[in-house]
């Protein structure tokens, strides 16, 4: 897992409970990892994963819970450091077709050993796209608090539903998304 996403967790943490949780959650945790997680470094998934379970541990959270406020709190901090995917696009629907076909070609460009997951989409209305989420990692909960960042970004609300599918033995989450309408801007 790139480092981005540890320093993300680490922002995560500080600015909802103090540098001095995240501290000591480092201090609890056992890592495979001894030197400090910087952005464009690759490190286990299990040091992000012991990482987040001494978290929800020590906040009395679950782990769906954080892992999905924490995708939430990524998304804008994601789309500050990458206008360019964001920026183009105004409306939630045309941006998240862009993940695997843009974005994630974009990433595995910076970041040779990125292992990005794979989206495919179906789109069925104008008010609708599926999401084909697939990855060894099965971040479920952080893809739907990306989704819940991707709808408050762009003030557009987004219903989204999970079912988890096998196919040819290789499991994944198929994302319905029902896009609400635009919330007025205000002068």
């Amino acid at each position: 897992m790139k480092g981005v996403v540890f320093n993300l967790f680490e922002q995560f943490v500080v600015e909802n409970w103090g540098e001095e949780i995240y501290e000591q959650i480092l201090d609890e945790t056992t890592l495979e990892t001894t030197e400090p997680f910087v952005g464009p470094g690759t490190y286990p998934d299990g040091d992000f994963l012991a990482l987040v379970v001494k978290a929800t541990e020590k906040l009395n959270v679950t782990v769906p819970d954080a892992v999905r406020a924490f995708g939430k709190f990524c998304f804008p901090k994601l789309a500050d450091v990458f206008p360019n995917f964001v920026n183009m696009h105004t409306h939630p629907k045309a941006f998240l077709k862009t993940i695997d076909s843009v974005i994630h070609v974009e990433v595995r460009k910076l970041f040779k050993d990125a292992q990005t997951p794979s989206f495919r989409y179906e789109d069925p209305s104008p008010e609708q796209l599926v999401l084909i989420y697939e990855s060894p990692r099965k971040f479920y909960e952080f893809v739907e608090g990306l989704l819940d960042g991707v709808s408050d970004y762009f003030k557009t609300p987004i219903q989204h539903s999970r079912t988890i599918c096998t196919e040819n033995g290789q499991e994944f989450a198929r994302f319905e998304l029902t896009f609400g309408e635009l919330e007025p801007t205000h002068s």
